[in-house]
């Protein structure tokens, strides 16, 4: 039975509030994982809503320096983009619109742009493909980079929002989609970014909308993960800026699609340099509720995981957990996977074969063979792709889905 926390204990945490350095806030959930062996990050965390300024954060003790490694050796985008076959029409989509997006505020070609968190570059090659001709991708992740490298017109440097390349900049635009949720020290890195930009420098910021966790939770505690660790709204998220001396010149809420049918929510803001802007507080007075009713209903979420687990993995029966994502560093601790026969962990990126989770190595999808061991699809966001897989494998083994149904048979 997974446990909701109450969200009425106030804490004093062991990092600050990510956005005004208040160092007490109010837990909301507590977030435990079953992580691979050579990631060496918390086991755990509370989630926490700071008592000044409203933004939610993770208050985990890993450093920058240790997330900065994470990225750089085991980036989920170092396999390249036939690692992501199924998510790659939806990003190309994605980075389509985001770049129309830009190019409605920033008009001239010639431009200099970053793409900071660049990953394998998908985001600059929609620019060049509209006629930007200054593209340059900053990601720690060397293979990320050497992929980036190789889009026309696009140039790439390891580095990050941390650390810089020498000789960076300056650029007239820089584009931070999706990393301000995984950076712990968010405004001494943003204050050292514009070190990096001209005088009157644009940047387009995007994120999760913690605000909208709750309308959009297909998969149980789905963004209380390893990697995000901070949880903005469009209030919190403007509060950040104008701290950092970015003046917000437009914001809105969007969504994105994360799998078929399952659409994520996203904010995103436009902000000039400008350190005459005041840094004014607006305390986020709905996250906090917003947030608990997320875990109340993550938890109910979990709980029917668990029932539909405990009713067909059990008295001792092989079982074989296919995916070793987020979902499943949690069902390990909240589920009766915790306790079943686990014999094979598989994962069809190659960045997490060879990896150990559990004492068991993680294998690559290829080294199954039919047997009567239970498939556990450990996804909800991909478990049609992964259903397709193992029949495109030719098992036979009888596989389980996380919601809905009976165990699946070749052929049923």
């Amino acid at each position: 039975m997974q446990q909701v926390t109450a969200g009425h204990r106030t804490i004093a945490t062991s990092r600050p509030c990510p956005v005004c350095d208040h160092r007490k806030g109010e837990v909301v959930h507590a977030q435990k994982f079953v992580l691979p062996e050579d990631q060496k990050l918390a086991a755990g965390y509370n989630v926490v809503v700071c008592d000044v300024c409203g933004v939610a954060f993770a208050d985990t003790p890993v450093t920058q320096r240790r997330y900065d490694e994470l990225y750089a050796q085991k980036s989920r985008y170092a396999a390249g983009p036939a690692a992501h076959a199924s998510d790659n029409d939806r990003d190309v989509a994605r980075f389509r619109e985001m770049a129309a997006e830009i190019t409605r505020r920033v008009p001239e070609r010639s431009s200099r742009i970053v793409d900071v968190g660049c990953a394998n570059g998908q985001m600059l090659a929609a620019l060049a493909e509209l006629g930007y001709t200054n593209l340059c991708g900053i990601d720690p992740s060397p293979a990320c980079v050497e992929q980036t490298s190789a889009i026309p017109g696009v140039a790439a440097s390891v580095g990050s929002l941390a650390e810089m390349p020498e000789n960076a900049g300056p650029y007239d635009v820089a584009i931070l989609s999706h990393v301000l949720e995984h950076v712990r020290d968010v405004k001494e890195s943003l204050s050292y970014l514009k070190g990096f930009l001209t005088r009157n420098a644009l940047v387009y910021v995007e994120v999760p909308d913690a605000s909208r966790y709750v309308d959009f939770a297909w998969s149980p505690f789905q963004d209380f993960n390893t990697e995000h660790i901070n949880h903005f709204s469009l209030v919190s998220l403007g509060n950040l800026l104008r701290h950092c001396g970015l003046r917000p010149v437009h914001s809105a809420a969007k969504e994105i699609l994360s799998a078929p049918g399952m659409p994520y929510p996203a904010i995103y803001a436009f902000a000039q340099v400008d350190d005459r802007v005041p840094a004014a507080l607006a305390k986020d007075a709905v996250l906090k509720e917003r947030l608990l009713a997320y875990v109340r209903i993550s938890a109910e979420l979990m709980d029917g995981i668990d029932a539909r687990l405990s009713a067909n993995v059990r008295g001792g029966a092989p079982v074989i957990v296919w995916g070793t994502g987020e979902l499943t560093a949690k069902l390990l601790v909240d589920t009766a996977l915790q306790h079943a026969n686990i014999v094979r962990f598989v994962d069809s990126n190659p960045i997490n074969q060879g990896r150990v989770l559990r004492g068991i190595p993680i294998v690559p999808p290829s080294e199954l063979r039919s047997g009567d061991a239970i498939i556990v699809v450990a996804s909800i966001l991909h478990h049609d792709a992964i259903v397709r897989a193992v029949r495109g494998l030719g098992l036979r083994n009888p596989v389980l889905r996380l919601t809905g149904g009976a165990l699946e048979f070749p052929g049923s």
